[in-house]
C-alpha cells in the first residue's frame, strides 16, 4: 500500500516537474496565439469598412475600440481545441502518444489538411465574384474549424518531434501546413470582413434601423464609438453607401414625431 502512494506521489512530482519545464513554452506559444488573433481581428475589420470606403473611420475611433474586434473567441477555441486534439492531460507518459488515435488523426490531418483548406479557400472568392455573397460567407464559416483543425493537429506533431517522443516523424508537411495556416490567418477575415460588409450593404441587412433629428430617411447604424456612431441611408445609389458621422444625441431608433424624439441611450457598441 505504502509502495503505491509512492509510486503516485513519483509520478506527480515527475508531472509537475513536465509543466515547469515545459511551462515557458506554452506561455509563448499562447503569447503568439493571441497576436496572431489580434491580428487577424484587426484583418477583419479594416476589409470589413473598406468595403464600405470607410477605412478612415478606424482612423477617427479610439486604438482600444478597434483592437476589440479581435478574434479572442478563436483563440481560446484554438487553445482548447489544441488540448483536446493532443489529449496530452489524459495520457499517462507522453511515449504513449505516437500510439494514441488523436495522434494519428493529427498525422493524417496534416498529410491532407492543407490541400482541403487551400481548396476551400478558393471557392469563397469564385463565389463572390459571381455576387453569391451569402454562400461565401458559409464556406468561410467552415474553413474556420478546419483552419482550427489543422493547426492543433501540427502543433501536436511538433511538440511530439521536437520533445524527443518520436524523432521518425517527417515534418515536411507539418512546414507546409503552417504556411497554408498562415495564409489563411489573413484570407479568411480579410475575405469574410469583406463578404459580411456587401451583406450588410444590401436594404434588408440586419444592421439596426436608425433616425436622424429633422430627417424622416431611414438610416443604418455602421459603427457606435462612444459620443459619435457611423450610419448610412438604407437606400442609396451606387456601390458603396456614403457614410457620415453624426453626434449620439443626433441618433433616435424611431423616427421624430410631433417634435419629440426617443433618443437612443448607451449600451449599444456597434452595429455589425
Amino acid at each position: 500500500m505504502r509502495s503505491s502512494d509512492n509510486k503516485k506521489i513519483e509520478e506527480a512530482r515527475a508531472n509537475a516537474r513536465r509543466l515547469i519545464e515545459q511551462g515557458p513554452k506554452v506561455f509563448i506559444a499562447l503569447f503568439t496565439m493571441t497576436g496572431a488573433a489580434y491580428l487577424s481581428g484587426s484583418v477583419y475589420t479594416r476589409s470589413y469598412f473598406s468595403a464600405f470606403g470607410a477605412s478612415w473611420i478606424l482612423e477617427e475611433v479610439p486604438i482600444a475600440i478597434y483592437f476589440s474586434q479581435s478574434w479572442i473567441p478563436l483563440l481560446l477555441i484554438l487553445f482548447f481545441g489544441y488540448v483536446a486534439v493532443t489529449n496530452l492531460t489524459l495520457i499517462e507518459g507522453l511515449g504513449s502518444v505516437p500510439t494514441t488515435s488523436a495522434c494519428k488523426i493529427s498525422v493524417a490531418g496534416v498529410r491532407h489538411g492543407p490541400w482541403l483548406l487551400a481548396g476551400l479557400l478558393s471557392i469563397p472568392t469564385l463565389l463572390s465574384s459571381l455576387d453569391f455573397v451569402s454562400a461565401a460567407i458559409d464556406f468561410l464559416l467552415i474553413a474556420i474549424p478546419l483552419l482550427l483543425f489543422l493547426c492543433a493537429s501540427t502543433l501536436e506533431l511538433f511538440v511530439v518531434r521536437f520533445g524527443n517522443i518520436d524523432r521518425s516523424i517527417d515534418l515536411s508537411r507539418a512546414y507546409l501546413s503552417l504556411a497554408v495556416i498562415t495564409a489563411a490567418l489573413y484570407v479568411v477575415p480579410a475575405q469574410l470582413g469583406t463578404n459580411w460588409a456587401r451583406l450588410d450593404q444590401q436594404d434588408t441587412s440586419s444592421l439596426l434601423n436608425v433616425y436622424l433629428r429633422d430627417d424622416v430617411a431611414t438610416y443604418k447604424l455602421l459603427f457606435a464609438a462612444e459620443e459619435r456612431w457611423y450610419v448610412f441611408p438604407s437606400r442609396y445609389e451606387g456601390n458603396q453607401p456614403p457614410i457620415k458621422a453624426v453626434a449620439v444625441t443626433d441618433v433616435s431608433f424611431e423616427l421624430v414625431q410631433s417634435g419629440a424624439a426617443i433618443q437612443s441611450g448607451a449600451g449599444v457598441s456597434q452595429g455589425q
